[in-house]
């Protein structure tokens, strides 16, 4: 019995096997990393996005009452296309225009001290932002919410940053 037909066709079959296996992992990887490359582009599309919807409250934010118009922006800090388990960190930051007697009652219901260096406002939403805008802090009402607020009563313009 002559067994080397045998022995070469069972390592050509051994062979063809390694190849597409080895094929299999080069295809899985190749479109592993286009998805992510999908996935990167839409978290960037989102975090470009400026929105007007009114998805924040006075829950979120407390003393914004029934706010005349908002925009706001969402970023991802965290690597937002991983795999791996667990949360995706994501930051908020909006410029709210108040009404009139929501400003007033934001105004006398917190101390406020003029803001001393720069405010960072996110480049997508700094041109709803008057060059002429006179920024106050309140620690204590920063204490009682999950956001920072920076408030200019006399423009009735609060910015807000927040995460969750």
């Amino acid at each position: 019995m002559n067994r080397r037909p045998l022995l070469v066709t069972v390592v050509a079959v051994a062979g063809v096997v390694l190849l597409a296996a080895c094929g299999g992992v080069f295809w899985l990887a190749r479109a592993d990393r286009g998805q992510e490359r999908d996935c990167a582009a839409q978290v960037a599309a989102e975090e470009a996005k400026v929105r007007t919807d009114r998805h924040w409250t006075a829950k979120e934010v407390p003393g914004i009452g029934q706010y005349a118009e908002i925009h706001w922006q969402v970023d991802f800090p965290s690597f937002a296309c991983s795999r791996a388990p667990g949360p995706t960190d994501s930051r908020y930051q909006g410029i709210v225009r108040l009404a009139p007697a929501d400003a007033r009652a934001l105004a006398a219901g917190y101390p406020w001290a003029p803001v001393t260096g720069t405010v960072e406002v996110w480049p997508g939403l700094s041109a709803y932002v008057p060059p002429e805008v006179r920024w106050r802090r309140s620690p204590a009402y920063d204490e009682g919410t999950q956001a920072n607020v920076q408030f200019d009563s006399d423009r009735a313009l609060l910015l807000f940053t927040a995460a969750d």
